[in-house]
């Protein structure tokens, strides 16, 4: 063996056994030997945004409990981490129509909700594309939901008019007599119309209801607070009662369309 070697094949040597003594610090053998470290970087930095392309794109989604209330004030944290900084990315929280707002980026993304400081559920997105996107929960209340699950621009994150609550609730079981349905959503709708036939005319064009049934001509608006006259309605029935997006805030934005689902067991 030839131990007289010239100083060029020396730094030669000596520069490789650097490079591969070193390669956690070396970006691209560091790349090369960790892919799943950079892909796990790659996906924080779409949460954050930071991946071009994906920085005017959001995808949004509403939260509501089993009977149908919007859920304001959840504070979503994303379970993955900064590889860079270790440290866990900024939380999202539900705005007062219950809506989240999360940089859009395709992957599977789990995150930990909290409701009043305290866990409340898990869940993960699974994004393929702008219009492919689907949801899984762990430990959520029986009949939660996560509905309208869409991209848009973030210049849309004020265009939405939801309904927050209502009276029946969704899912109730109404045991006795009711004078009224009471809608509340996330701003003021439309002002009241005065009571007589257009009243009739604009609750049959924009609130339906399963088994078919005509409603009195009485509207009320106060603050965020829509309320009508119940029609006639048969005891130990199922109904479905869905208001459609020609509501308008008074604003002028469409409602996001809902449908409520009660069971009427009152029997006089």
């Amino acid at each position: 063996m030839n131990r007289n070697l010239s100083l060029p094949t020396l730094l030669s040597f000596l520069s490789l056994w650097m490079l591969l003594g070193n390669c956690y610090f070396n970006p691209i053998v560091n790349g090369i030997l960790n892919p799943v470290e950079e892909e796990s970087n790659n996906l924080s930095l779409g949460l954050l945004g930071l991946v071009q392309g994906t920085s005017n794109l959001l995808i949004t989604g509403q939260i509501r409990d089993p009977n149908g209330v919007a859920l304001q004030g959840l504070v979503l944290i994303p379970s993955l981490t900064s590889f860079q900084s270790k440290s866990v990315l900024s939380p999202y929280t539900t705005d007062k129509g219950g809506r989240f707002f999360i940089p859009y980026q395709p992957g599977s993304f789990p995150f930990t909700v909290y409701r009043d400081d305290l866990y409340f559920f898990e869940f993960i997105l699974t994004v393929g594309n702008p219009t492919d996107i689907n949801y899984s929960t762990f430990g959520a209340p029986p009949g939660l939901e996560i509905t309208g699950l869409s991209t848009i621009n973030a210049n849309e994150t004020t265009n939405f008019f939801e309904l927050v609550d209502s009276s029946p609730k969704h899912n109730a079981i109404v045991a006795s007599y009711f004078s009224e349905y009471v809608f509340t959503f996330s701003e003021p709708p439309i002002s009241a119309l005065e009571t007589g036939p257009l009243v009739t005319e604009w609750i049959s064009q924009n609130i339906s209801i399963s088994p078919t049934g005509s409603f009195d001509n009485f509207m009320n608006v106060s603050g965020n607070t829509l309320t009508i006259a119940p029609m006639s309605m048969s005891g130990m029935t199922i109904y479905e009662l869905t208001l459609k997006p020609g509501i308008l805030s008074a604003t002028g934005k469409p409602l996001t369309q809902r449908t409520i689902r009660f069971d009427y067991q009152y029997n006089p």
